[in-house]
């Protein structure tokens, strides 16, 4: 079963058939339900690849992210399916796991499957894959990493804002042994998230002791080691900020082995606001991000890109949308 044979069944031509499987309004309303159930009694499923070979578009795109487990991900997942599947766009999914090597091994398989552009949460701000993607002319959006050395559409939130909130609202509530756990850095210095921290310490006139700052994995078990290895090493420490909700989820494992009160002994601020935050005990202040907004944004950008081949070099877009610092009871006053 072909599209000749469907057409041949309606008594229509083959171009009319070919209009309703791609959704032209055009189509008479009589018509369109004629050729659908025609289709349905059939079970007739379009050949996509000789569809994409004809008008060159896949109606796929890829999606890169760094831990496909994380809620954050799931959230903005979520957001991008919401507006392809709108767009009669499917989406095909790799899961990098923070390794730049999968990253960009992923991206040339996105690219030999001429998908029609590509979403990417790049493991690290001077990604290989991301500069793959913008020597190629590929149209492509970064999720939340902005790239140190080449301007590329773009939507995240502002990580210096993120950081040095937490800080300043720890710092207001008597905190002054302030621990900071950013995700491994490549170039450490570019860091927003650690900026921000380092900003509002100087700010308030707080030396800052190389030992305040830490990375590590962001997921349960970086947040995990950490915390241990603060404690191990006999830190005087009131408090710290994570880079996401899944490393203080972590932090709080290592709290209650080491027999250590959350917030009584040390004060605890996430990034993220998953919904799991809010069920911890005590319930984890953090910062929450539009998740399922940077997804839809992000979507919403590539497909502008797709659709008017407006992805060049200098017409780059920007989104940076705000995150509000949730006051919950994993935070103390100091005296």
């Amino acid at each position: 079963m072909n599209i000749k044979d469907i057409a041949k069944l309606a008594n229509i031509s083959k171009s009319t058939v070919s209009r309703v499987i791609n959704n032209d309004p055009k189509v008479h309303k009589d018509t369109r339900e004629k050729i659908l159930q025609i289709i349905k009694n059939e079970s007739f499923i379009p050949n996509n690849i000789a569809k994409s070979l004809k008008t060159k578009k896949t109606k796929v795109i890829g999606i890169l992210v760094p831990d496909i487990g994380n809620p954050f991900y799931y959230e903005i997942l979520r957001g991008i399916e919401s507006l392809l599947d709108k767009n009669n766009f499917n989406m095909m999914l790799c899961n990098t796991e923070y390794d730049s090597k999968k990253e960009l091994k992923y991206i040339s398989l996105l690219m030999s499957k001429k998908v029609d552009g590509i979403i990417i949460a790049p493991s690290s701000s001077i990604s290989k894959g991301v500069n793959l993607l913008y020597e190629k002319n590929i149209p492509f959006v970064v999720l939340d990493i902005i790239q140190d050395y080449i301007k590329t559409n773009c939507v995240l939130v502002n990580h210096f804002k993120v950081s040095y909130s937490a800080t300043s609202y720890l710092l207001k509530n008597g905190h002054k042994e302030i621990f900071i756990l950013d995700a491994y850095r490549e170039n450490k210095s570019l860091s927003n998230f650690r900026n921000g921290f380092i900003e509002a310490m100087k700010e308030n006139k707080i030396l800052i002791k190389d030992y305040y700052l830490n990375e590590a994995s962001p997921d349960i078990i970086g947040g995990y080691k950490t915390l241990k290895k603060i404690i191990n090493s006999k830190y005087n420490i009131t408090a710290i900020i994570t880079i996401c909700d899944l490393a203080a989820v972590g932090v709080y494992k290592a709290a209650k082995e080491l027999g250590v009160t959350i917030p009584d002994d040390i004060s605890v601020i996430g990034n993220d606001d998953i919904p799991l935050a809010r069920y911890l005990n005590p319930s984890l202040t953090t910062t929450r991000q539009p998740k399922f907004k940077l997804g839809y944004k992000s979507a919403e950008i590539l497909l502008d890109c797709i659709k008017n081949e407006n992805f060049n070099k200098e017409n780059v877009k920007i989104y940076e949308l705000d995150t509000k610092l949730m006051i919950r009871d994993s935070i103390k006053r100091r005296i």
